[in-house]
């Protein structure tokens, strides 16, 4: 039998081994490149985040950090080999709302946990969506537009990607806060939804900010609302949905990932490094241009109990709009 003594410097002998080998990690990590799925198509606002985002890792880390784009299933195929990856911090996640807070409320078997299935790292960019109108509409305001529809139930039309996306979510959600019966028109994209709510086929489209702004700013389609608390710095005579719907919110915003049970020192260099980011000037100016806000979490134990808040969230809408089960 050991003794006290012998025991006790076994104990601090693995103490010090422990904090020598986590110290090891820290400064080791990374030693070779990167890679950052980004679990949607090359181009889009998503892939654009992605790309600008490894550039900045890649200079803050000292080490490559490469864009792949694994598309497929709503973001869920991209998001399945980061959770199935090995928790090194070489392959890491850009996380989005759809993917880990809106569509697990609608699925029963889910192919991943969506917040305790990886490590969340930290929030990097938030935007409002915003509420289009014709810009040949009659609606100026969405006091107008929340008059007409409690006037005719169900005459005042909506686009969205399909069942469960966010245009729907947050158009049931509008209807939910102003007791308004709405017809719900589902396209297979926002380009064909754009198309048609500028000819005036639909009424309103609700979409992330920066995939009409191109339209607000050309005068082909009427901003009435942004769904944020505050007005967007992008477009800051946009009003919020708020203040006309008090309490009313809906944020975009995309996040970053690692595998699960990724060691800690590995987690906190890699939120370092995202914090130091999220001040850069230029990096933040060229978000900002096309609607984004570049953010950071107070800490990636902050960063997943806002993923649980925002899940219940979302997942209070589906219950309350009624919306069925995708499966």
């Amino acid at each position: 039998m050991k003794s006290l003594s012998g025991r006790c410097f076994l104990s601090a002998a693995a103490a010090v081994l422990a904090v020598a080998a986590a110290t090891q990690v820290r400064a080791a990590y990374p030693d070779h490149p990167i890679k950052l799925i980004v679990p949607f198509t090359a181009a889009g606002t998503v892939d654009m985040v992605g790309r600008a985002l490894a550039e900045k890792l890649s200079a803050k880390l000292g080490q490559p950090v490469i864009v792949d784009n694994k598309a497929g299933a709503t973001g869920q195929i991209g998001s399945s080999e980061v959770a199935r990856a090995d928790p090194d911090g070489y392959t890491l996640l850009l996380m989005s709302a759809t993917v880990h807070t809106v569509s697990p409320n609608l699925k029963q078997h889910f192919p991943f946990d969506p917040i305790d299935g990886f490590t969340p790292i930290s929030e990097v960019v938030s935007f409002p969506y915003v509420m289009v109108v014709s810009a040949t509409s009659p609606y100026k305001t969405v006091a107008d537009l929340v008059a007409a529809a409690r006037a005719k139930p169900n005459a005042i039309s909506y686009g969205s990607f399909g069942p469960g996306s966010g245009p729907h979510l947050i158009s049931e959600l509008f209807a939910l806060s102003t007791g308004t019966k709405l017809l719900h028109v589902p396209y297979k994209g926002a380009a064909p939804a754009l198309t048609d709510v500028m000819g005036g086929q639909i009424t309103f489209f609700i979409d992330s900010l920066p995939s009409p702004l191109g339209q607000i700013r050309g005068g082909k389609l009427r901003p009435l609302a942004v769904t944020t608390l505050q007005r967007s710095p992008t477009v800051p005579d946009v009003p919020t949905m708020s203040e006309t719907i008090p309490g009313f919110e809906a944020i975009a915003w995309l996040g970053v990932a690692a595998p699960p049970k990724t060691p800690r020192p590995i987690v906190t260099k890699l939120y370092q490094a995202l914090a130091e980011i999220s001040k850069d000037q230029a990096y933040g100016d060229k978000l900002r241009a096309i609607g984004l806000e570049p953010v950071v979490s107070a800490s990636p134990e902050a960063f997943r109990t806002w993923l649980i808040a925002q899940k219940q969230y979302w997942g209070d809408v589906v219950r309350k709009a009624h919306i069925p089960m995708i499966d």
